[in-house]
């Protein structure tokens, strides 16, 4: 069955598949999530197919307004195809489908931003947001845009075809028409995939820059491929966007889960690093989807805070950029499943020609504004390349050569040495209760960071019964819990101008001066401090995705923090007589003389996350301290 071009359609080649998907329907633009047409058990499955798929729909990164987060909306709407017709096609059919186009620029691609430019906003993102507890990694994009020479549907097939044989190793390889505009890319990372309850996501950072086929020596190659492995910026930049899809899984799949990798993925130019991440969950896909936008690696973390930070820096809406293109379906049993992946290394082409396209990498702590700016135009030569290479030459592929190399392999699996056992196991089945905390009420306050569903789950796992409250919603005088944690979250917590820190430290104050029993994390921790008297202040370097190895009330740890400021220890804390708290406890750093933790008659504080993947023994720590507080 040859498609119908003419009419809206799209066509898909995904990594697993032999051959690609078509798909052609009905366009349409709609306004919710809620509003992408749904099929109900097995009603119209396609005769001869194991799968029948419904729709699929771009979506825009402004939708993430459905969480209530900041964001430019300027009007980009859902771009929903009603799948009226589907085949499956070999790519020897495909090839002789598509046309051979020579495609022309009118000029050279235009950048939005300088590369000096481009360095200032880095620089101040690093000093004016993560140097001020803002979060952990951001990701601003650079927009390029560049109009091709009489464009047309043959046009945009003929790039299509380009893009499928100059780029390997993608998710997807797709071109979706709605009959108004093109959506062409090679994207790397799948979004969210959801079949028979479970739900996976793959999470992508680390970049490593391929040499021109030309120059390529393996000796060389591998040398540089193991230093890049090795790095710790490359290695710490995977494990905070790790955590932050943890948040949203944990959050998705209640039932648990578990991390697999470090992968590898080549791309054309690139190579990046990746887990995958997998769970269960009886959530309603809809639902799952809006959770789970948008990923980590094109927003930053914590996400709610990212949203303001793109917000004061990008000036304008994303359009496509960064959000999915999913597609929805069912089996044969009629049960649903999903299928995204991110609209990233793709172009949105409209009638008249006009090339949009943004590329971004994610800035953390330690990057260098210069290598962030060649890492942009490594990517989006890689796009602009595959739009009008028409080179019939496929790509050679190194990583095969290497792949299997024991130093490749032991350098992968050192990664995962001194990580949480929590999380890189799956817990369907495991029994982790503990008698002292099963059925008691525990309270989690929000700041504005969903570490706070990473802790529910692992307490949850203990057998604790656990309520999420944000904290501009939370009740003190009639709250009833066995124990409250005062959750982490963004920002200066000696910015007492803002009302956010105003509320946060008005509940810690509370706290201290009665006698429920509560923990505080990361920020949580430092209204702790505070509240007792100890002065909080600004680290000389933020500890954003860090991990350390610290002494814990006499026992070694290898803990993860992700911190700004730090309450400093100072001789005679231990003995707060004007505040009327006898025996705290503290663990510090000896050099550094920055507070790890505290125990107090009714509190304990962690500085460092426990629920991070960069805390080897969290659920241990957790649940040791919980039942030391209890019994105190």
């Amino acid at each position: 069955m040859k498609p119908n071009f003419k009419k809206p359609f799209a066509i898909i080649k995904r990594k697993e598949d032999v051959g690609a998907l078509v798909f052609e329907g009905e366009a349409m633009e709609l306004n919710k999530l809620e509003d992408i047409p749904e099929k109900k058990g097995k009603e119209n499955l396609k005769e001869n197919f194991d799968e029948t798929y419904d729709t699929i729909s771009a979506i825009p990164f402004s939708q993430i307004k459905e969480r209530n987060f900041k964001v430019y909306d300027e009007g980009a709407k859902i771009l929903c195809i009603n799948i009226e017709r589907q085949s499956r096609v070999t790519l020897e059919k495909l090839f002789k489908f598509l046309p051979d186009e020579k495609i022309e620029l009118v000029d050279k691609l235009r950048y939005n931003y300088s590369d000096k430019e481009y360095e200032k906003i880095i620089k101040s993102v690093i000093e004016n947001e993560i140097g001020n507890g803002e979060g952990a990694n951001f990701v601003i994009p650079r927009k390029g845009t560049a109009k091709i020479k009489d464009m047309s549907v043959n046009k945009a097939l003929g790039i299509y075809k380009n893009v499928l044989r100059s780029e390997t190793g993608s998710h997807w390889n797709f071109i979706f028409y709605n009959g108004d505009k093109f959506l062409i890319g090679a994207s790397p990372e799948t979004h969210i995939s959801i079949k028979d309850g479970e739900v996976m996501m793959h999470p992508i950072s680390g970049t490593f820059r391929k040499e021109s086929e030309e120059k390529i020596n393996l000796k060389k190659f591998k040398e540089n491929f193991l230093k890049f492995l090795s790095d710790k910026k490359e290695i710490n930049e995977l494990f905070m966007v790790v955590d932050e899809e943890l948040k949203m899984m944990a959050k998705i799949c209640a039932q648990g889960g578990m991390i697999i990798g470090p992968l590898l993925k080549e791309m054309f130019a690139l190579i990046h690093t990746e887990y995958l991440l997998s769970g269960k969950s009886d959530k309603n896909i809809i639902e799952i989807l809006r959770d789970s936008m948008h990923a980590a690696t094109v927003t930053g973390s914590p996400l709610e805070s990212a949203c303001r930070v793109i917000y004061k820096y990008e000036g304008e809406d994303r359009r496509y950029y960064g959000s999915p293109l999913v597609l929805i379906g069912r089996d044969e049993e009629g049960r649903k499943f999903l299928d995204s992946s991110i609209l990233i290394r793709s172009v949105e082409i409209n009638m008249d020609g006009e090339i949009l396209t943004r590329v971004g990498s994610t800035l953390v702590r330690d990057s260098v504004p210069s290598e962030e700016v060649a890492e942009t135009e490594s990517k989006i030569k890689g796009i602009m390349n595959s739009i009008q290479s028409c080179s019939k030459k496929q790509p050679l592929k190194i990583l095969p050569y290497v792949e299997e190399d024991a130093k490749v392999l032991k350098v992968l699996q050192r990664r995962n040495q001194k990580l949480s056992k929590f999380w890189f196991f799956n817990q369907e089945g495991e029994d982790n209760m503990s008698g002292q905390i099963k059925g008691k009420n525990i309270t989690i306050i929000d700041n504005e960071d969903d570490f706070c569903y990473m802790l529910k789950h692992i307490l949850s796992k203990l057998g604790a019964k656990v309520n999420i409250t944000r904290y501009d919603k939370y009740d003190f005088d009639n709250a009833q819990s066995d124990i409250t944690i005062i959750g982490p979250g963004p920002g200066n917590p000696n910015a007492l101008e803002n009302e956010k820190m105003n509320i946060i430290g008005n509940i810690a104050t509370k706290f201290i001066k009665s006698d429920r029993k509560f923990v505080g994390v990361c920020l949580g921790h430092q209204f702790i401090c505070k509240s007792l008297g100890i002065k909080v202040v600004r680290k000389e370097k933020p500890f954003q995705g860090v991990q350390e190895t610290i002494d814990l009330f006499g026992k070694k740890e290898i803990v993860g923090f992700y911190n700004t400021f730090a309450g400093r220890y100072e001789e005679g804390l231990e003995n707060l007589k004007e505040l009327k708290f006898n025996d705290v406890k503290i663990s510090y750093a000896q050099q550094t003389k920055e507070i790890h933790a505290l125990r107090g008659r009714n509190f304990v504080g962690f500085q460092f996350h426990p629920e991070s993947i960069l805390t080897q023994n969290g659920m241990e720590i957790l649940r040791d301290e919980l039942i030391n507080l209890m019994e105190r």
